[in-house]
Order: structure tokens, then C-alpha cells, then sequence
């Protein structure tokens, strides 16, 4: 079970497909996304970066690119196994946003 949940945001802006980037604190993993009333994209994939957010990779569960299915107005689980070992990362969602979308990120130890 997560401890010491932190909640913060990130924003895809519109025209965008990938969101602000968002540094965690150290012992600290996403473990749930909550959508905005409104989004155009109907899948979130994520990068995660290595060197404080200068170069961003695909973040990968094994062999397959980690996604999740999205809709509006959701709290949707993220896997811990996936998002272990994020430190900085970014949301990119599957279609161009047709207006600025706040995504709640909440992170646990």
C-alpha cells in the first residue's frame, strides 16, 4: 500500500500530445492519474528521464510500451512494476488535445 500521497499536475497543452514534466522526490513512484472532464486522447502512454529531464525515453513494461486506457473524469491505477525507478516523466497522449488538459498525477512511496 502507497504512503504519503502527493498530489500534482501536469499539462498537455492544446495542440499538444505530451504533457510539462514532473520531477518527483526521491523514493517517490506515480501510482495513479486522474483525468480532466474533458480529452480528446483515448490512450496515455509516458516518457521518463534519466538526467533531470534533458532527454526523455518511452517508458516499457518488459517488451511492450507501457499504456493505459483513458477516458474523462477517471482515477485510473498506474503499475507500480511499470513506473518503478521514474524519477521525471512526462503523460503523451495517443491524439493531438484539442484544448490545454490538466492531469492530475498522484505518487506514493
Amino acid at each position: 500500500m502507497a504512503k504519503n500521497l502527493r498530489v500534482q499536475t501536469v499539462t498537455i497543452a492544446s495542440s499538444g500530445t505530451i504533457s510539462t514534466s514532473l520531477t518527483l522526490e526521491a523514493g517517490r513512484i506515480p501510482i495513479a492519474i486522474q483525468t480532466p472532464s474533458a480529452l480528446t486522447g483515448t490512450a496515455f502512454t509516458f516518457n521518463s528521464s534519466s538526467d533531470s529531464g534533458a532527454n526523455f525515453v518511452s517508458v516499457y513494461n518488459g517488451s511492450t510500451q507501457y499504456s493505459v486506457n483513458v477516458g474523462t473524469s477517471r482515477h485510473i491505477a498506474l503499475s507500480r512494476d511499470a513506473m518503478d525507478g521514474v524519477k521525471v516523466f512526462q503523460v503523451v497522449s495517443g491524439s493531438t488535445e484539442t484544448a490545454a488538459r490538466t492531469i492530475t498525477v498522484i505518487s506514493g512511496e
